[in-house]
């Protein structure tokens, strides 16, 4: 068995081979434009949710060196996706199918330094469509995460992210133009813990900050660039060994860029929840409460909604996972559609392992978009099938199929779509 640290050769050159072939093949290609994703339906951006990252193959094992007493470890990868998309703008009819192509190269690094950790992640995705070339689309993304002990009775999670992406064309209200609608993200984000970790209390600060901005067709994007700051904190109550019960505070400041824009808004969140281990083969934890909505525009309704948030676990065998998530909170519009989205999903997975090599994953979802001001609920199905056989630690590949199914009250957003993908990962 190979130990951790030393330098694999066969693995080194089927990465190094594998990028020249990308990249040989990239440089043929049309300039950027956007990506559609396999598994998800796009959806309209909330600036209360968390930055989209792209997503690449799972890391595992990585170089470990030594610099200056801290160790380092370097984990590259690379993940290729080729997909047969029926519907890559979500149209109600005349749908286009194509062919793509999907890149990701990603490195990432983990640093430990006494009871620190530190994690700095680069990736890149770079987007191929065989027949609507001006859908090509190069992806950005660069994130970083600090977890620091301070003392006996502190701790902070600091995390940032910056994303150079787009949404794709039919993923929103806003019209389809000649090009996806490009944009940048930064987002920033702190968790400051107060207690020592067998306290029965402990209080959590937390802080974030996010800015959108539009790149082009700014004849409809510059009134969707966008600012979210948000401030809250969380008590927790150890009751027992296994259950803690909590209590959170969160307020939310939304401010368009565009002078002449009415949807500046602030939400106030109060919810209260338990998180807790039944048993060895389940966990749980979910919050309950409300969120109000006030708009600065008196012309636009205030409202007071029902709010949740929660996920479950659970493990019948060491081998087998069933994965269980709720959620209900405001959401920001697009295209100038209604005043905000109460937005609801729930969400399930499971994923089995057959043998050491042969993995499959099962996943269910339901969405319900419901756009206040206006008379349109939009409700979306989700389910989807993967199989993934690993030939190696460091090597995998396998295939997804993903049906997804909107209905509108507004008969041009319902769309139905099947995507096709086979995908190869290697990360050392």
């Amino acid at each position: 068995m190979r130990k951790r640290g030393h330098i694999v050769p066969a693995p080194l050159l089927a990465l190094t081979g594998m990028a020249a072939l990308a990249s040989s093949v990239w440089a043929q290609q049309q300039p950027p434009g956007a990506p559609i994703g396999p598994t998800a339906p796009p959806t309209p951006y909330s600036p209360s949710a968390a930055a989209a990252a792209q997503s690449g193959p799972a890391q595992s094992g990585g170089i470990t060196l030594k610099l200056m007493g801290a160790l380092i470890t370097v984990n590259p990868s690379l993940k290729v996706e080729t997909k047969q998309d029926d519907n890559i703008f979500l149209s109600p009819n005349n749908r286009s199918a194509d062919q793509i192509l999907v890149l990701t190269p990603a490195v990432r690094l983990d640093m430990r330094q006494a009871n620190n950790t530190f994690s700095l992640r680069m990736s890149t995705t770079l987007t191929q469509y065989q027949k609507s070339t001006a859908d090509n689309n190069t992806s950005y993304n660069l994130g970083a995460l600090a977890n620091l002990d301070l003392g006996t009775r502190l701790r902070a999670n600091l995390s940032a992210d910056f994303l150079d992406s787009v949404d794709p064309r039919g993923s929103t209200n806003n019209p389809i133009e000649s090009t996806p609608d490009h944009y940048r993200q930064v987002q920033g984000r702190g968790i400051f813990s107060y207690g020592a970790r067998e306290a029965k209390g402990r209080i959590d600060f937390e802080l974030g900050q996010l800015w959108r901005n539009y790149i082009n067709n700014r004849s409809v994007t510059a009134a969707e660039d966008r600012t979210a700051g948000d401030i809250g904190a969380t008590f927790n109550w150890r009751v027992g060994p296994k259950t803690t019960l909590l209590i959170q505070g969160k307020h939310t400041r939304i401010d368009y860029l565009l002078a002449s824009s009415n949807l500046n808004s602030v939400e106030n969140a109060l919810l209260a929840g338990a998180v807790w281990e039944a048993t060895a083969k389940t966990k749980a934890a979910f919050r309950i409460g409300m969120v109000k909505k006030d708009f600065d525009d008196t012309a636009r309704a205030s409202s007071t909604t029902l709010s949740w948030t929660g996920e479950a676990t659970w493990s019948p065998r060491t081998y087998s996972h069933v994965y269980l998530s709720l959620n209900r909170s405001p959401a920001e519009t697009t295209g100038g559609v209604g005043d905000y989205i109460d937005r609801t999903n729930t969400a399930a997975r499971w994923t089995h392992d057959w043998s050491s090599r042969f993995t499959s994953e099962a996943s269910a979802a339901y969405m319900t978009d419901a756009y206040q001001g206006v008379a349109r609920t939009d409700n979306t199905q989700i389910y989807g099938l993967k199989a993934t056989y690993k030939m190696r630690r460091w090597l995998s590949f396998g295939g997804d199929y993903t049906h997804a199914n909107r209905s509108s009250d507004d008969s041009n957003f319902d769309y139905k779509r099947n995507v096709f993908m086979l995908f190869f990962n290697a990360a050392l």
